[in-house]
């Protein structure tokens, strides 16, 4: 088997873990130019899907990386964000308050190296209790 197809199946049953959860809520954002993050969690389950909409590709030396915002504790990245590719994140603690998009050196960073380019609150899906 492809691994890249284990990797889609793998990530297909992650995501619909998600939206089988019976307290799934959604919420979208836009920035100021009209782009978009959407999330579909479970505060339960502690777990999001996250998608970006309408973004280009950052440059060939930059990414896009999602990061957990929670009162008392740095940032906690969540992964890399590719646009259109839903990312699957686990591990939300209900405390978190939002999740927050900056654009990272290749590869991603240790703690977010600029300002966010799209920040989402989280409490309308349930966390920030």
């Amino acid at each position: 088997m492809d691994p890249r197809t284990g990797s889609a199946r793998g990530r297909a049953r992650e995501i619909a873990h998600v939206l089988a959860a019976p307290d799934v809520r959604a919420t979208s954002g836009q920035d100021e130019q009209g782009r978009g993050v959407e999330v579909v969690a479970s505060a339960s389950e502690g777990r999001a899907v996250v998608t970006l909409s309408g973004y280009g590709e950052p440059s060939a030396d930059r990414v896009r990386q999602l990061w957990l915002m929670r009162p008392g504790a740095g940032p906690r990245s969540l992964g890399l964000l590719d646009t259109g590719v839903p990312l699957y994140a686990s591990g939300l603690s209900r405390s978190a308050t939002s999740l927050a998009v900056t654009v990272e050196p290749e590869g991603g960073s240790a703690r977010p190296t600029s300002r966010p380019v799209v920040q989402l609150a989280l409490e309308s899906v349930g966390f920030g209790e």
